[in-house]
């Protein structure tokens, strides 16, 4: 089985409908359609895509959006992940807690990582990145 994790620079290009986006969508088809794929979002990274939806108005209420995500696990973020996500910050300093707490489930999940942020291009990281935007 396939196994990503979303980042949610890579949920909110969805919800935005910029570039990127369409891939989300195909994703989410995919395992509505029954495809060998696990997904799933750091608790961290979904507050995130939720504070901007509510933040920036984008027409977006919770419910609608864990509709939308139904088929995608929200992963509960806790001390083991924080310590793992703790460890990206040697990487690079720029990677936000967002950032460090996607990489920590993707490292835990052996999975591959779902991101809008060229940033993750450019650290050495032990988890497969995956750039939704060419």
């Amino acid at each position: 089985m396939n196994s990503i994790v979303l980042d949610s620079s890579a949920v909110l290009a969805m919800v935005q409908q910029e570039s990127g986006g369409e891939r989300i969508e195909a994703l989410l088809d995919a395992v509505e359609e029954g495809a060998d794929l696990r997904i799933a979002i750091s608790a961290v990274n979904w507050c995130e895509v939720l504070t901007r939806t509510q933040r920036d108005h984008l027409g977006m209420t919770p419910e609608k959006l864990s509709a939308v995500f139904a088929g995608v696990d929200l992963v509960f973020f806790g001390q083991k992940d924080a310590e793992l996500a703790a460890t990206y910050a040697r990487v690079n300093q720029a990677l936000s807690l967002g950032d460090r707490a996607c990489l920590a489930l993707a490292k835990a999940r052996n999975a591959s990582v779902w991101t809008a942020d060229r940033l993750w291009t450019q650290c050495k990281l032990d988890v497969a990145v995956e750039l939704i935007r060419s």
